[in-house]
């Protein structure tokens, strides 16, 4: 059976504190990330395998840097949801039977071998 999901205030207020709570790490973060760049604005040349760039700011390959690790990051993290969500379906599956199972059992009349 379906538990239903009841919405009761300290659940709303729960929510909308999360909202507001994300709301100010993305504002902490923006300013991080704003200071960081208007502090690293030397220009440096970026060399890979023997090609080298044009100069550009400092803060360019530092963030470049960090969105390829965040990016590999969300992509690892999805394939490793895909399978426990996978998993999950599975364990349901079974579960829903071992309940059937167990329904059948107790539906069967007892008998008396006297």
């Amino acid at each position: 059976m379906p538990q239903v999901k009841r919405m009761t205030t300290m659940s709303v207020f729960h929510s909308s504190r999360k909202h507001w709570l994300n709301i100010a790490v993305i504002a902490l973060l923006t300013a991080f990330f704003i200071t960081f760049a208007l502090s690293n604005l030397a220009l440096v040349h970026v060399a890979l395998l023997g090609v080298r760039s044009q100069p550009v700011a400092l803060y360019i390959p530092v963030f470049i840097a960090f969105l390829l690790g965040f990016s590999g990051g969300m992509l690892s993290l999805s394939f490793s949801r895909r399978k426990h969500k996978q998993e999950i379906l599975q364990l349901r599956e079974e579960n829903s039977l071992l309940h059937q199972e167990v329904e059948n059992l107790r539906n069967i009349p007892l008998q008396d071998d006297v």
